[in-house]
């Protein structure tokens, strides 16, 4: 099985640190959709697309790479957010942008991260020390679990 993971993470770091230990746990090749040449798909059986949290949705990088990927049948394809505040599931706009493309999407993993944008910023952020060793963990868990039962 050959993993991928094409992240995005600009502000604290808070998706990379997730996206390299799942990268660990698989392991996947990682690339960083901010700072490196888009990667093609072809060859790759699990591709993950993991991203903080802009305006409740993904990287605008990431999404435009989404928008224009081709997916070959057997690509099972998962999700990634980092976000300050976790009341809502942030992924569902990119699953539903997948469904579209006709991935085979298998299931999504959210947890909370340093987050210091706009108002959060004037009072020193919120989230702080997060994503901590129990979400990495539960990141661990996570990717673990769809790769076995697929």
């Amino acid at each position: 099985m050959k993993a991928l993971i094409i992240y995005a993470s600009v502000h604290h770091g808070n998706t990379k640190k997730v996206a390299e230990y799942m990268a660990d746990a698989l392991p996947a090749d990682l690339v960083d959709i901010t700072r490196e040449q888009a990667p093609d798909l072809s060859g790759y059986d699990i591709i993950g697309f993991a991203s903080g949290v802009y305006f409740h949705s993904f990287h605008d990088s990431l999404k435009h790479y989404i928008q224009n990927a081709d997916f070959e049948r057997h690509q099972k394809v998962f999700l990634v957010a980092t976000c300050g505040v976790g009341y809502i599931d942030y992924t569902k706009s990119i699953q539903k942008l997948l469904r579209q493309k006709n991935a085979d999407y298998i299931g999504s993993f959210q947890c909370r991260g340093y987050d210091t944008y706009g108002i959060w910023g004037k009072i020193g952020g919120i989230a702080k020390g997060h994503p901590n060793p129990k979400d990495l963990k539960n990141a661990e868990y996570f990717i673990k679990g769809i790769v076995k039962h697929r």
